[in-house]
């Protein structure tokens, strides 16, 4: 019988998201000046300015959603709550350790910058039961440490599938 969890968690908005929104409506209050020195260039600029402020406003609403599948991990990135990208996908065999990432070995594992280091993590963390996990991939120089905000199901579901690899404790 196959396992299957998901959780679907709100995360922070980026800052390159902010950034290049804040540039769309300087681009579209700076073209107005071109209405006034040539209206059909400055037309043009000021509906370009519209479409992207339109286009890059869906960029502030993003979220992941983690699926497990018999210790599979499947990572998508939602933005807008329309666009879908697979993110990563990790197959339950590749992962080496699974802790908490509160742990104080594993803190000093993600601060120290020999491991490279993906966080998928809400909003606001501990949100609707979730805790962040540290799940370890590949070994020694092409190792990756993702931390994941997952809640007691799914840690449930991977302490089943994982079992000797897991140190996390419901």
């Amino acid at each position: 019988m196959d396992r299957y969890n998901e959780r679907l968690i709100k995360a922070r908005t980026t800052t390159s998201s902010i950034l290049f929104l804040s540039m769309a409506i300087a681009f579209t209050g700076a073209s107005l000046v071109f209405v006034l020195l040539s209206p059909p260039l400055g037309f043009l600029l000021v509906a370009i300015g519209i479409a992207l402020i339109v286009y890059l406003k869906d960029g502030l609403s993003l979220e992941y959603e983690i699926i497990l599948t018999n210790g599979d991990i499947d990572i998508s990135k939602i933005i807008a709550k329309k666009r879908r990208k697979n993110v990563k996908s990790i197959e339950a065999s590749a992962i080496t350790k699974m802790a908490d990432a509160e742990d104080e070995r594993v803190a000093n594992d993600l601060s120290i910058g020999k491991y490279k280091v993906k966080k998928f993590i809400g909003k606001n963390m501990g949100e609707n039961g979730g805790r962040p996990i540290a799940v370890y991939v590949g070994a020694e120089e092409n190792q990756f440490i993702y931390v994941l905000d997952l809640d007691n199901e799914c840690i449930e579901h991977l302490n089943q599938v994982l079992k000797t690899k897991s140190s996390v404790k419901l």
